[in-house]
């Protein structure tokens, strides 16, 4: 399996002209400065259902409750053509072992929400829609983490999306010759610190899940994929950067009796400066993993919270 996390991203935000106009919406983030640390997969479901390029600009249209994919030139429908393909590559890119996808915001195919739906003759859509191709990965793949580049242009919520996808990649590799109830429980303990500081109550309870569900008498697989699934339904809200800032000082208890007073000082105002806004959460993380190598700290749990986001892209 590649060390380099796999996500999936809608093309158009990669630089492919495969828009409806012929242009491409490229998001640099996605197409130059992930590159060097993800493996980007291109994917354009309208161009996967064999549309052109130009193209009409295609709807979701609502007609007596139900939602279709439509040609607004000439009425032709595409619901069933988009649905057959979605399921189709929802299960591929699974396979393929993608760890996250990027969607085109407001597409009427890959838009997470806000995505315009006509009814009737309102000329008017409301905008409470959310993409076809979209719609039909989520539903297939709950445990992969989603976002859209809109949301990627607050650095916030993109560092977060990508401790999301660095935590799958490591449940996908430890579950790469297939899971038992020990490598779930060492999986679980290895990355508590990092549920800690980003979705406290996570870590209570998917123990409760793993104890449950091996009580009952669960397969293994089934254990680890309601494990994954429960655990990225709590990542998806943003973390509190205190909470963060608490968790350092956790790693930092673990060697502060070996420094010095004005090492100690340096450590306590980096992590206070992140606390406060000041500094970036990457100034008090090189610190605490240069400590960790001096000291010989060769510890998953602690590694596994300071290097949730490589501290390259950080």
């Amino acid at each position: 399996m590649s060390e380099r996390p796999k996500i999936a991203v809608s093309a158009c935000l990669v630089g492919q002209k495969v828009r409806h106009n012929g242009d491409d919406a490229e998001f640099r983030v996605t197409s130059r400065e992930w590159s060097n640390y993800l493996e980007i997969m291109p994917i354009c479901p309208e161009v996967g259902i064999g549309l052109s390029v130009p193209r009409p600009k295609i709807r979701l249209v609502k007609t007596a409750g139900r939602l279709s994919l439509v040609n607004p030139d000439n009425g032709e429908e595409l619901t069933n053509k988009m649905l057959e393909y979605a399921e189709i590559q929802s299960d591929l890119l699974s396979l393929a072992g993608i760890s996250g996808f990027v969607f085109k915001k407001e597409s009427a195919s890959c838009g997470l929400d806000r995505v315009n739906v006509y009814d009737g003759n309102n000329p008017t859509p409301s905008q409470d829609g959310r993409g076809m191709f979209a719609m039909v990965f989520t539903s297939l793949n709950p445990h992969i983490p989603v976002i859209d580049e809109g949301r990627l242009s607050d650095p916030r919520q993109a560092e977060h999306f990508l401790a999301r996808v660095h935590f799958f990649n490591e449940w996908r590799k430890s579950g790469e010759n297939g899971w038992s109830a020990s490598k779930i429980m060492r999986f679980h303990n290895e990355n508590k610190l990092f549920l800690l500081s980003r979705a406290p109550p996570m870590k209570r309870l998917l123990g409760r899940l793993i104890a449950t569900r091996f009580d009952e008498g669960a397969h293994p697989e089934n254990v680890a994929l309601e494990y994954i699934t429960e655990a990225q339904k709590g990542l998806v809200t943003l973390p509190k950067d205190g909470r963060i800032a608490h968790t350092m000082e956790r790693v930092f208890g673990k060697f502060s009796n070996q420094l010095s007073k004005a090492e100690k000082q340096e450590v306590v105002e980096l992590i206070h400066g992140f606390r406060q806004g000041i500094l970036p959460k990457s100034a008090p993380l090189i610190v605490l993993n240069e400590y960790l190598t001096r000291y010989n700290l060769d510890d998953k749990i602690l590694n596994r919270f300071i290097t949730s986001v490589p501290l390259e892209m950080s």
